[in-house]
């Protein structure tokens, strides 16, 4: 309650400006990020010492506004309030470009606020004859008699253009020029200065490096004065007049005649008008402009008032630009100098997803770069997953309404592209909170069926949010469960999954002349010869284990049996890519025909392991003791581990003293998972059990698609697991777009 509401109202503003721009704020945490914030007065303060009420310092002071944005966010550059009266906010933008520039920051907010609370600031501008007694903002009309005082919070998110590119960031428009300067000894104090305005607008022309005449659009201070009107509109003739043609006037319109004088965020307001004008082509009516201001030569100079919609001008080839004014009444003049952004030529998307390589014993992990930027064609995923998380029951099932409404309004939404960039944008730019719902989908009708059931299941807006994952073992059955074409979507879907398969592939080619691409996917599948499945299960494994971690998601334990003992072995970095691969086909043919070249070949295979300490924990299927050490890895163990069953109730007991709560079974569906569940120990909460693949299709139904991946995903994304969201867009051309963002709980609070 000792809260000024400007903090409440910037803090939800600032988290939106970052969602809005793709950026996860929560992600931005110990980052160089600036905030840059327009604030005058407080009138809550005023009104709560009026009260004589405890008052809180923290709560109503300017630096504190911005310092509780940095803080809320863990941002760690610069925090400025800055009180320019109503320059202040477009000053804010000024000051988090030269930090830009200057490399004081890496992304900066810059914006600002105002609350009208107090009758007696109100009285006061009255008094001093600033506000109109008709109510009505009319800039440059003849009746002109003041302003209305209106209400507002903005903010703008700010980067160094090459560095936006770079990173596939959403660009509204790209600031060319700022200046802010000051009358000096004009007049009077709070008497505009046309001299000090025609030298700021013509500083932001020279840093742009731009013609007066290329300017198209003036977004004008203009707050209605008989006196301040006819200067402003004079030194914008004079400064962008030069070189102009006489049939292409400089058009002019103000905020202020549509909303009132937000004061110290009145520059946001003119800025963020401006460039959603350029970016629609459609300059907004200025209104309240009826009979001209007879103070102003309007034959005279180059201007024309957009009393109407107006095109945005023609600009033959060149990008939109225009100039933004913000003047404050201590003397402080602030302009911008914003252009319309176009991409360049040949620029590809980003999805920014880098992975560092890994060693074989860790599976080689690095996601490919966006194939479309390379020539090739990017892989083709039918099914996406929107995470949807809010800290709230009652803010998720807001949430999902909202993104149903922009589904239903959104033009273009339905589109393949439009929904791969919904999905990515979600994932990747949005924080991720404890009440959590995945929805899966392959089209526009499925996404609105789930977000529809979302929002009908969290209708009790106070129900707790369940206890988060936290530990995941990973599942590895032996042969057995497996069918053809098992994994064969996500080998054609998924690059990281494929290359680990192909790395096999070629290995078993070189050495034993089989292809277990033909073995898994071939017309004439073998899977029932040890000799070929075993590796062939094993490599498979490995991929999708591979998979597992492209999001995100690595085991703290490891369980398996036959082949699946390799693949827990490997994935916890005991053994390496080659040396389980080499073993699993060594096992197989002695399983196959158990003669003594067999035999021997198993024998060699084992001598040229030199295992390593496991970064998971692995548990022996057979016994479920965990491998304490590496001394415990030797020929023995691959021995006891191909010739005895898996015993799910011993494992099942390890697994729960362990911790986990998550088992991942990473082969064929509805293997080794389920039966560690059946066998946990009632002592402990039975885990979650997800299947990496989708169950094996019904005799003469579609082909396995990667449905099963997805949705298991989307499961461990609900049941609390973090995820890198670039490894279930790998190998693609994402952008960010603009989606719903958050929808806040706001509750009543008053001194």
């Amino acid at each position: 309650r000792a809260m000024d509401p400007r903090q409440r109202m910037m803090l939800e503003i600032s988290w939106e400006a970052l969602e809005d721009a793709g950026f996860a704020p929560d992600q931005l945490r110990g980052s160089r990020t600036g905030v840059y914030a327009g604030l005058g007065g407080s009138e809550y303060r005023d009104l709560v010492a009026a009260s004589n009420k405890d008052q809180s310092y923290l709560g109503t002071t300017g630096s504190v506004t911005v310092g509780r944005i940095a803080f809320v966010l863990g941002l760690e550059g610069p925090a400025m309030p800055i009180d320019l009266a109503c320059a202040s906010s477009l000053a804010a933008v000024h000051q988090a470009g030269v930090a830009l520039q200057r490399g004081e920051v890496d992304l900066a907010l810059a914006g600002g606020v105002n609350v009208v609370l107090s009758p007696e600031v109100s009285r006061f501008m009255m008094e001093l004859g600033m506000l109109s007694p008709t109510g009505e903002c009319r800039p440059f009309d003849a009746s002109a008699n003041g302003y209305v005082r209106g209400e507002g919070c903005g903010m703008v998110v700010l980067k160094r253009l090459r560095d936006a590119e770079a990173d596939g960031d959403r660009i509204w428009g790209v600031i060319r020029g700022s200046a802010v300067n000051q009358n000096g000894a004009s007049a009077a104090l709070t008497v505009p200065n046309g001299p000090a305005q025609e030298r700021i607008m013509a500083e932001a022309l020279a840093q742009a490096g731009v013609l007066p005449s290329e300017v198209d659009y003036l977004e004008a201070h203009a707050t209605g004065s008989q006196l301040g009107d006819p200067i402003e509109l004079n030194a914008a003739a004079s400064v962008y007049g030069e070189g102009r043609d006489a049939e292409r006037p400089l058009l002019v319109g103000s905020v202020k005649s549509n909303i009132g004088h937000t004061e110290s965020a009145a520059g946001m307001a003119a800025l963020i008008k401006t460039v959603l004008a350029m970016n629609r082509g459609v300059i907004p009516q200025h209104l309240h402009f009826d009979d001209p201001n007879p103070h102003v030569e309007w034959d005279g100079i180059p201007v024309r008032v957009a009393s109407e919609a107006t095109d945005w001008p023609d600009t033959s080839g060149r990008r939109p630009l225009a100039g933004v004014n913000a003047f404050g009444l201590s003397g402080a003049n602030a302009h911008v100098l914003v252009e319309g952004y176009e991409p360049p030529l040949g620029a590809a998307a980003s999805n920014g997803a880098t992975v560092p390589e890994g060693s074989s014993r860790t599976v080689p992990l690095a996601l490919p770069d966006a194939t479309a930027a390379a020539g090739e064609e990017s892989p083709e995923r039918a099914t996406r997953f929107l995470p949807l998380s809010a800290r709230s029951a009652g803010s998720l099932r807001d949430l999902a309404e909202r993104y149903r409404s922009w589904l239903d309004g959104e033009d273009g939404a339905a589109s393949s592209e439009a929904l791969s960039d919904l999905a990515w944008t979600a994932g990747a730019g949005r924080g991720h909170f404890p009440h959590r719902a995945g929805v899966v989908f392959t089209d526009a009708a499925q996404l609105r069926q789930g977000l529809e059931t979302v929002a009908a299941t969290y209708d009790a807006p106070d129900q707790p949010p369940p206890e988060p994952a936290t530990r995941v073992a990973f599942a590895f059955s032996g042969q057995g469960g497996q069918w053809a074409g098992l994994g064969e979507s996500l080998y054609r879907s998924e690059p990281v999954a494929r290359a680990i398969l192909d790395r096999c592939d070629e290995l078993m080619r070189e050495e034993r002349g089989v292809s277990l691409l033909e073995v898994l996917f071939g017309a004439e599948q073998n899977l029932d010869d040890p000799a070929s499945a075993h590796p062939a299960v094993y490599a498979l494994q490995c991929a999708l284990a591979a998979q597992w971690a492209s999001v995100g998601i690595r085991p703290h334990a490891g369980v398996g049996g036959g082949p699946g003992t390799l693949a827990a072995a490997q994935v916890a970095g005991a053994i390496t890519l080659e040396e389980g691969l080499r073993l699993a086909a060594a096992l197989g043919a002695l399983e196959a025909n158990p003669d003594e070249g067999a035999l021997g070949g198993l024998e060699a295979a084992l001598a040229a392991v030199a295992p390593e300490a496991p970064s998971a924990s692995l548990v022996n299927g057979a016994t479920g003791r965990v491998a304490e050490s590496v001394d415990e890895l030797g020929a023995d163990y691959w021995r006891t581990q191909a010739r005895d069953p898996v015993e799910p109730g011993a494992c099942a007991k390890t697994l729960a003293q362990l911790g986990i709560d998550i088992v991942i079974e990473v082969g064929a569906d509805a293997a080794l998972g389920p039966d560690l569940g059946d066998a946990w120990p009632e002592s402990s909460d039975a885990p979650m059990v997800l299947s990496t693949l989708a169950c094996p299709p019904a005799e003469g139904a579609s082909p396995e698609t990667g449905d099963g991946f997805v949705s298991a995903v989307a499961a461990a994304y609900d049941a609390g697991l973090d995820l890198a969201f670039a490894g279930l867009f790998a190998g693609e051309a994402r952008r960010r777009v603009a989606l719903p963002t958050y929808p806040f709980q706001r509750k009543r609070h008053w001194f």
